[in-house]
């Protein structure tokens, strides 16, 4: 496997999401190999051939991810790209309450030492 240059990387975004991310951009302007590495971990994940995941859902997984981490520029690039993909309403509502019971269950076990020393 050939690696891609950083100006094709570039333009195999702005293909799929229409622009490059602010994010990336000003990465690029760093360093243009961090556009490399962004393409190559995409591609050894979400698009790879042993991905178990249907497209949709691996950027459904990715979305709530950037939603746990509080990416807002993710968030907005990923939910227009899950748009594309036919994501319903309800299928974002419930990803949407999925993470917050996840972030929930993540305050309680936070909480275990708090609860704990109280106790003692």
């Amino acid at each position: 496997m050939k690696t891609p240059t950083p100006e094709q990387v570039e333009a195999m975004m702005v293909e799929k999401m229409g622009a490059l991310p602010e994010s990336l951009n000003a990465a690029k302007a760093i360093d243009p190999r961090f556009l490399i590495e962004q393409a190559m971990s995409s591609k050894f994940s979400v698009q790879d051939e042993k991905n178990p995941f249907d497209p949709k859902t691996s950027m459904m997984l990715l979305l709530a991810t950037s939603i746990t981490l509080g990416s807002e520029e993710c968030i907005i690039e990923q939910t227009k790209m899950l748009k594309k993909m036919g994501i319903t309403k309800e299928e974002l509502a419930f990803l949407v309450k999925i993470v917050k019971h996840g972030q929930s269950s993540v305050v309680m076990g936070k909480a275990k030492a708090a609860f704990a020393t109280f106790e003692s």
